[in-house]
């Protein structure tokens, strides 16, 4: 008997357990549009928006996984194009290029170091990338930061701005700006 009552008490701080976890644990998917700026070209021409290029509707997907109320880790699919005669690190692009991108990054909401109310997220972010133009994968390290503001329990809105520093620098699409605006639902 003393064994069964052993059991039952491990079978219900097990599912105790599990549902804590879950509700500390969440889940987070964002849906939105991205630009590729090129404007730091090396020949300091910064802020010149004629070299951002952008597709017209929906080009990212975000999945976020909160570990605790501070740290998260995300991955993002980001679709764009990038024009012909449009710079791409001081050089003009010769043909217009379609570009995928894929981040896996690490984040941190400091929003409540800075005391800034719970609707509020400032995420400075670290992470790894791949992307593809013309076919060809080049690697890159990401950093950037995030905002966003919680407009109702489940869903919110966000900016974010990722520098992308490629490992291969002779491919086009290599080093750059990329800015996101999206719309994030909890789950």
């Amino acid at each position: 008997m003393k064994k069964v009552v052993i059991l039952a008490l491990f079978m219900v701080s097990t599912f105790s357990f599990a549902q804590v976890t879950k509700k500390e644990s969440k889940w987070v998917i964002g849906a939105g549009v991205n630009f590729i700026d090129n404007t730091s070209s090396g020949n300091d021409e910064y802020f010149n928006f004629s070299n951002w290029n952008a597709t017209l509707g929906f080009s990212k997907l975000s999945v976020q996984y909160y570990y605790n109320t501070n740290l998260s880790v995300s991955s993002e699919f980001t679709m764009n194009r990038l024009d012909k005669d449009v710079q791409q690190n001081g050089q003009a692009i010769d043909a217009n290029l379609s570009y995928f991108g894929f981040d896996l990054n690490a984040r941190y909401n400091v929003a409540r170091l800075i005391k800034l109310p719970s609707k509020f997220s400032v995420e400075p972010i670290l992470g790894i990338g791949n992307a593809w133009t013309r076919g060809n994968p080049n690697q890159s390290f990401n950093t950037g930061l995030s905002l966003g503001y919680q407009i109702t329990e489940t869903y919110g809105v966000r900016v974010q701005t990722l520098g992308k520093f490629a490992a291969e620098k002779n491919t086009v699409g290599n080093n750059m700006i990329q800015h996101s605006l999206e719309l994030y639902f909890k789950l």
